[in-house]
């Protein structure tokens, strides 16, 4: 008697279901969502799955009308499972009918029954959300206990107790995320855990009982990040509302590719200070445009000249291969130019810079000097490598103009440059360029940490020192 009144009472709801205010009511534990695209996604648990064609949809007997908009930024936030196929049971929190008038509860793989129109509606639960399947793939699912209106909350809840706070830009080397919940049906003990890392990891990761997940910053890309944690307690119930947390990844895709490799900046002269950075990552890195902050001042990284021929053109960005280094000089240039340096530049130094320019300057070949007297010839076997020559105390030297036309046309660096330039090893693997600090000074003699930010404000590197 009473399941054919039940049936009457199902059939007339249905038939009033446009009366009922369907926006106040939900199915708890899936659903049909989309954004602004032609996707449709089951939401189940908290995790979205994309329905991949219509077949599949209506293969579930899925009604279009059910599905609901959100917008670009809601669907985004949910972590994404593999794509849902027809194989698939219906999704957890499905309501499901067959031929007869009995509503079930899809839930932890069983069906439960409603066993009346009160408990449904007083479980929240839309009449529209009911759907109907043929009897068979109903039997596919075991029977499990009713469904009473006194229903005691199975699902744990799971709680974010310490991580970086929401919106939060994070510049440590790890981001580390504590986590805790509540299980209605046994002790916190027995709870497992998954992770998801929107952003960055392609499912969920079982933590099993461990309450800490963190990531190293070397493995994210400056960015939004989304951490999400979802508890399961040993009964099989998933938090179906994973607790989430968006943070900002605030350094470089370059950190500590390139770092600050040596500092000097306790000179007796501050314009006699520098710092070194180093690429240590087999590929090729564009500084121009990057920035070093100091508590004293902040400065760009500039271009500059990639095969110095004497005058001030032919800036470039400064890219640095492996083992390349930028050193960065507080004083001025004393050529007046920013430039790497080559198998001439020693030329260039004759003490003039700190830290100094190598001295590999090619020397000439005895026998494009072999010609002259004696005591030339012995004047330039003393010189060292890439030195000048000063004759002016030497009146025999100085005194001799095939002598002195000799050293004042080829032991230079415009010579050097002009006969060497198209070597493919003229080029070196060190840059310089020049702050042009002359008034105040642009590292603290005391102590200080030192900030090395990409083109977009993202850290790169960070060195703290003190004296």
């Amino acid at each position: 008697m009473w399941k054919t009144i039940f049936a009457l009472l199902f059939l007339i709801l249905l038939g009033a279901a446009a009366s009922v205010l369907a926006s106040s009511v939900y199915l708890p534990k899936a659903d049909l969502i989309k954004g602004s695209g032609p996707e449709v996604y089951i939401l189940e648990n908290g995790v979205k799955y994309w329905i991949p064609d219509p077949e599949t949809f209506e293969h579930f007997n899925f009604k279009w009308e059910n599905i609901k908009t959100y917008s670009a930024l809601q669907i985004a936030g949910y972590p994404q499972g593999s794509d849902w196929g027809k194989s698939d049971d219906h999704p957890e929190g499905s309501l499901l009918k067959g031929s007869g008038p009995e509503v079930y509860l899809i839930e932890l793989g069983k069906r439960r029954w409603v066993p009346s129109p009160q408990i449904f509606e007083g479980s929240g639960f839309g009449w529209k959300y009911i759907l109907q399947v043929d009897d068979d793939d109903l039997d596919d699912y075991d029977l499990g206990d009713n469904l009473t209106l006194t229903e005691p909350n199975r699902y744990p809840e799971t709680t974010i107790t310490n991580g970086p706070e929401q919106g939060e830009t994070v510049e440590s080397e790890t981001v580390e995320f504590r986590y805790s919940g509540t299980n209605p049906l046994g002790d916190i003990n027995d709870l497992d855990f998954e992770t998801y890392l929107l952003g960055h990891d392609d499912n969920w990761d079982n933590q099993r009982s461990d309450y800490t997940q963190d990531y190293n910053v070397e493995d994210l890309t400056g960015g939004s990040y989304t951490f999400c944690v979802r508890a399961k307690n040993e009964q099989g119930y998933y938090d179906p509302t994973p607790a989430s947390r968006s943070f900002q990844v605030g350094v470089s895709p370059y950190y500590q590719k390139v770092k600050i490799r040596k500092i000097s900046v306790k000179q007796a002269n501050f314009m006699d200070d520098y710092i070194i950075l180093r690429n240590y990552q087999d590929e090729t890195i564009n500084l121009t445009g990057w920035t070093v902050q100091t508590k004293l001042a902040s400065f760009d990284i500039p271009k500059a000249i990639r095969k110095y021929d004497g005058s001030s053109s032919g800036n470039v960005d400064i890219e640095l291969n492996e083992g390349d280094d930028l050193v960065i000089s507080a004083g001025p240039s004393p050529i007046g130019v920013d430039f790497l340096t080559n198998k001439c530049t020693g030329y260039l130094d004759q003490g003039r810079y700190n830290p100094s320019l190598d001295n590999k300057c090619p020397r000439p070949d005895s026998s494009e000097y072999s010609h002259l007297i004696d005591y030339c010839k012995d004047f330039i076997d003393d010189l060292d490598t890439c030195e000048l020559p000063d004759y002016s105390n030497n009146t025999d030297v100085g005194g001799n103009s095939q002598c002195t036309a000799f050293l004042n046309e080829k032991l230079n660096y415009k010579y050097c440059y002009s006969q060497y330039k198209n070597d493919p090893d003229f080029l070196d693997d060190e840059w310089r360029v020049f702050l042009t600090r002359v008034s105040s000074d642009a590292f603290s003699n005391v102590r200080d940490t030192l900030i090395l930010y990409d083109e977009n404000g993202l850290k790169v590197d960070e060195y703290e020192y003190s004296y």
